[in-house]
């Protein structure tokens, strides 16, 4: 009897003792959990420049911020800024720098050799590409401005987000991250390589990283579902992501095919992927300037007294012509 009732007055402090022990480990389970979430939104003390990457072709630098470094500007013509902090280093096309500041240093090379350089070659760019580096003091900023060789605008994509690769139209990019490749895409069928517009070799941007493309007039995007095809004229194409299917459709109708402008053939492009079309492309506008250039060539006649040359009098030494003084 002694002993049940001793462990009846006993049994409240221990249940109380239980109670306290799990409060506290609540209340510590809850400090670090609310620690953690808090001091998880503060900065990282990790810098950016601290990070360092290695291209292919054993080229060390940080990666670009492009959010903040980069800056498109101009309406129909557009050139394209980008801000780099010490250590970073921006690849570009080779004969595409505007300007660069103080402490900017370029380096042209083959980018991997000389089979490298062909390869570049094939997809419509240089042999020789260039990379910026800027070199000034912890804490300052460098910056490049790069233009385009003919009137485009400029789009920014980021690889990562497509699969790792893009496929573009030959001579698309202008600039990238230095982590970027550029390799060669062929088509899959003789017919698209003939008659697709594109020639029988695309390029592919492979890496990670983000480029920098040029389009000619209005560009616009087109998200393209499973087993959805879009048809779209020669010469319209800028880029597709991987998984787009790239190949040609024979035009129907007979007046279409000969009267309607757009040839035997037009391109398919089948889903699912991302297509960025052109509303301007490059070699229509230089096709229909050479239109309408004159066969032999644009003449200018010179008129006798105009453009400020002399007109056959002799001035005197005070000034008046000769013919002035005679009286």
């Amino acid at each position: 009897m002694f002993v049940r009732i001793a462990a009846r007055r006993s049994s409240p402090a221990i249940l109380g003792s239980i109670s306290r022990k799990i409060t506290q480990k609540t209340l510590v389970l809850d400090y670090n959990t609310s620690s953690k979430a808090l001091f998880s939104n503060l900065p990282s003390t990790t810098n950016q420049s601290d990070i360092q990457n290695v291209s292919s072709d054993g080229v060390v630098g940080s990666p670009i911020n492009f959010d903040i470094a980069s800056k498109i500007e101009g309406n129909e013509s557009q050139i394209l800024t980008v801000t780099l902090q010490p250590g970073e280093v921006l690849r570009a096309e080779s004969g595409a720098m505007m300007y660069m500041t103080s402490g900017v240093e370029m380096n042209t090379t083959t980018g991997g050799g000389v089979s490298a350089g062909f390869k570049r070659f094939l997809t419509g760019q240089n042999v020789f590409i260039s990379d910026y580096t800027y070199h000034g003091a912890e804490g300052t900023r460098g910056v490049v401005a790069l233009g385009t060789d003919f009137p485009s605008k400029i789009i920014r994509l980021n690889v990562n987000e497509y699969g790792g690769k893009l496929v573009c139209q030959k001579g698309a990019l202008l600039c990238a991250s230095h982590t970027i490749d550029i390799e060669i895409e062929t088509t899959k069928s003789f017919s698209a390589g003939f008659f697709g517009g594109e020639g029988f070799v695309l390029q592919a941007l492979t890496g990670r990283g983000e480029v920098f493309v040029k389009a000619g007039g209005a560009v616009i995007r087109r998200d393209l579902k499973e087993g959805e095809k879009l048809r779209i004229a020669s010469g319209s194409l800028v880029a597709f992501s991987n998984g787009v299917h790239y190949d040609i459709e024979q035009m129907k109708g007979f007046k279409n095919v000969f009267f309607g402008g757009e040839g035997l053939f037009v391109t398919t492009l089948t889903g699912p992927g991302v297509v960025w079309l052109q509303g301007q492309p490059p070699d229509r506008m230089i096709s229909e300037i050479a239109r309408r250039v004159p066969s032999g060539g644009i003449g200018l006649a010179v008129v006798p007294g105009m453009g400020g040359g002399s007109d056959g009098s002799t001035p005197s030494s005070d000034g008046e012509s000769g013919e002035g003084n005679q009286q």
